[in-house]
């Protein structure tokens, strides 16, 4: 089973951005002595000066701030900008107090004019790309954070807002450079540790992600995702009961987590208890509909189990939902298909085609279709077409074989079907088909020997229905990645 991590959801990479406008005053010390250098040509000698002055209330503004009390020095800022309007560290450090209430637009107003004020200052460029991201303005904060680097290579906190932002891209090479430098400048939190893992992860590199991913557990013991993505880690290397328990762990935590459901549900198809998977996989769908491939395997699960009538259900939804989706039709068309109404499977099938690029799945499944309503030649060329995409599909060379057959064109079926049979080892329908051809073709012996293979695999498949080959019957290959669906499109005997 392969789970698509491209799909698999960062949670909230910017939520937890410390604010950088904390260390101005250091920063702008250039201007600041520009400041106090004007202020004394004004000021009598001997006494405070009115740039003294400034400074000591930005830096009880800032060390309020850094006390979590931006309610108290607010007034003190505006006092500093109502007598030194362009004091750009004022300007810087109101808008983080803006950042924090919400106010996007006024604190981007704030740290803009800092930097009109300053071009020079590294602190209010910093805020802004932090602002920037948060606001989904990606490409101008990764501008922001390169340009606080060039200035400033070692800026720890930037180094980490880049590096996330390139995780929430999908970058992750890029973002587990940078990561990992935020660390060596001392860097250590949570938000590192937990994006570093699942970048790793998506990167394939397990003792990495886990080393993290467990580091970001130790961080926030009560957060759900570091737990999420450790049990993503444990079933990428089939250590499936450890992933089980880390999401059970998850679920406990955080109930409504439709990804660690679905998950769930997963690992219980994938054991063959296709039963208990359904209220995960439904707990999935209802807690987040905008994800069709939760239609998709839950409706694969009821055809599994012969309720064929809710899966044609559950893929009604999700085509009502995506109705330009070629998937959803595709799967409304494998649950018509599965009883028997062929009229909707034909139409939803035609229809999946004509939305998107031609299909493997989708072509050999209407190839059968269209061979079970008796229009064998246009069968073949869907099923040809199939092949061309893909000669490893199993069903597409299968059916192809049984149409040949059945055109009595025997000595083109042959090798068609000698090579399905290279392609799935044990299903006794290509066996029999090619009893059939043999028969006609008068080679007896040869015919005699895949009707024996065809008897052995036909007993073994009766005796142990969850053998590779029950699929012909209970179609049940729904894909996790629906950019090719791989429900098999073969019928019985």
């Amino acid at each position: 089973m392969n789970v698509s991590k491209r799909a698999s959801i960062i949670h909230g990479p910017w939520r937890a951005f410390t604010i950088t406008a904390l260390i101005i005053l250091a920063a702008s010390g250039v201007f600041n002595q520009r400041l106090t250098e004007r202020t004394n040509q004004q000021t009598k000698a001997g006494g405070p000066t009115a740039a003294d002055a400034v400074l000591s209330q930005l830096r009880e503004a800032a060390r309020l701030l850094q006390l979590g009390k931006p309610d108290e020095a607010e007034p003190i800022l505006r006092q500093v900008l109502s007598a030194t309007p362009r004091n750009p560290d004022a300007h810087n450090l109101l808008g983080t107090i803006l950042d924090q209430r919400g106010k996007f637009k006024d604190a981007e107003r704030e740290y803009r004019e800092a930097l009109r004020l300053n071009p020079n200052m590294v602190s209010p460029l910093a805020n802004l790309g932090v602002l920037l991201a948060r606001t989904g303005r990606s490409d101008q904060a990764v501008t922001a954070f390169e340009t606080v680097l060039r200035k400033v290579p070692s800026h720890p906190q930037a180094t980490l807002n880049l590096g996330l932002q390139f995780v929430a891209r999908g970058a992750y090479a890029k973002g587990v450079s940078l990561l990992k430098l935020a660390r060596e400048l001392g860097l250590d939190s949570y938000q590192l540790e937990y994006n570093l893992g699942v970048a790793t992860y998506n990167l394939n590199q397990y003792d990495e992600a886990k080393a993290a991913l467990e580091s970001a557990a130790s961080f926030s013991p009560g957060s759900a995702e570091p737990l999420y993505y450790l049990g993503l880690v444990a079933w990428a290397r089939g250590h499936d009961e450890t992933a089980g328990d880390f999401w059970d762990r998850a679920i406990q935590l955080r109930p409504i987590f439709p990804e660690v459901n679905f998950m769930l549900g997963e690992a219980l198809r994938k054991n063959n208890r296709a039963e208990a998977s359904i209220a995960f996989y439904q707990r999935a769908l209802d807690q987040d509909p905008s994800k069709f491939n939760y239609y998709a395997r839950l409706g694969a699960a009821y055809i599994t189990l012969g309720q064929l009538d809710k899966a044609l259900e559950v893929y009604r939804r999700g085509l009502q939902r995506f109705p330009k989706l070629p998937e959803a039709h595709y799967f409304v068309g494998i649950a018509a298909r599965s009883m028997a109404d062929y009229d909707l499977a034909e139409t939803e099938l035609r229809k999946s085609l004509a939305l998107g690029k031609e299909n493997v799945d989708t072509l050999a499944q209407l190839g059968f279709i269209v061979g079970e309503r008796d229009r064998p030649l246009e069968a073949e060329k869907l099923l040809r077409r199939a092949i061309s995409i893909n000669d490893k599909h199993f069903y597409a060379n299968y059916d192809l074989g049984r149409i040949l057959v059945k055109l009595k064109r025997y000595e083109e079926a042959l090798p068609v079907l000698a090579h399905a049979a290279t392609l799935k080892t044990r299903n006794p329908g290509v066996h029999y088909q090619m009893f059939l051809a043999l028969s006609r073709l008068k080679r007896k012996d040869d015919a005699e020997r895949e009707l024996v293979i065809f008897k052995q695999l036909e007993a073994e498949r009766k005796a142990h229905p969850g053998t590779e080959d029950a699929d012909v019957e209970n179609p049940d290959h729904t894909p996790a990645e629906l950019d090719q669906p791989k429900v098999p499109s073969g019928a019985g005997v």
